[in-house]
């Protein structure tokens, strides 16, 4: 005899069964190193590129509602080094291959603990529903500007409000990355959502909420023109003696001045 024992749900599983309220979808941060513009601009795309974690597959990533992609520290960095980040928002979006609760290469290299490597990845894809952002933004952060500032529902409030049980282990083990405390190993990506399309994103006006690069690419008259034609909302950063780390909050700031000049409330 089979016994019928219920069995741990996917992350998917669970939110697609939950009521949880599907809360309003921040815009997408591409970030990438500066010395790309111009790629970018001379393909008038970002470009999708063959990916190291799902090999054999050219994908462009973005992180929901703010900039958490994050290269190892560089000491002393080229200003071509330095972070940018293209805002998006897409009035149809384009086709998504993957959606994780955290950055699937800090996951894939061991970046985080064993708690929540120890499952397979493929767990903890939310794909097939984009209604699964809103919902993991209220399991989780409870509204998109809690989920902005990093600021997670406790690990024990989320598992009394929802009822959790031992076999939902893969949906505590969520809860509990994100309030892990920042590190070098354990940074933002533990607590941010991951994106990915499988082809290449066309620079449009209407997908541009704004752009945020170092202050000295504004000294090149010719790009920044070009990027003021695909949108108003151009930030900058400066440049000062820091490490490569040193600079994302700065990008983050610039962001948040991104939301308000477009008008977003998160």
């Amino acid at each position: 005899m089979v016994l019928k024992i219920p069995q741990p749900p996917t992350l998917k599983e669970f939110l697609e069964a939950s009521n949880l309220e599907v809360a309003k979808e921040p815009p997408w941060v591409h970030s990438a190193s500066a010395g790309r513009i111009w790629d970018f601009v001379n393909a008038g795309k970002i470009i999708a590129f063959p990916c190291n974690v799902f090999t054999g597959e050219n994908l462009c990533y973005f992180f929901v509602g703010r900039p958490a992609y994050k290269r190892d520290d560089i000491t002393n960095p080229g200003d071509w080094e330095l972070p940018m980040a293209f805002v998006m928002r897409f009035p149809k979006p384009p086709k998504i291959k993957r959606i994780f609760p955290f950055d699937s290469g800090a996951f894939a290299n061991k970046r985080f603990p064993t708690y929540i490597t120890m499952f397979k990845i493929n767990r903890f894809d939310i794909s097939g529903d984009q209604r699964n952002i809103g919902r993991l933004i209220s399991l989780v952060y409870r509204t998109p500007t809690q989920y902005f500032e990093r600021r997670p529902s406790g690990h024990e409030e989320i598992k009394r409000e929802h009822d959790l049980l031992p076999r939902h282990q893969e949906i505590l083990a969520v809860s509990k990355l994100a309030l892990e405390n920042a590190s070098h190993q354990m940074d933002d990506r533990a607590a941010a959502i991951e994106v990915s399309v499988e082809e290449d994103i066309t620079l449009l006006q209407e997908h541009l909420v704004g752009i945020v690069m170092p202050e000295e690419y504004e000294r090149e008259k010719e790009l920044w023109a070009h990027l003021k034609s695909l949108t108003p909302n151009l930030e900058t950063y400066r440049i000062l003696p820091s490490s490569l780390h040193g600079y994302y909050a700065r990008v983050s700031d610039c962001v948040d001045r991104i939301y308000k000049k477009a008008g977003i409330q998160l």
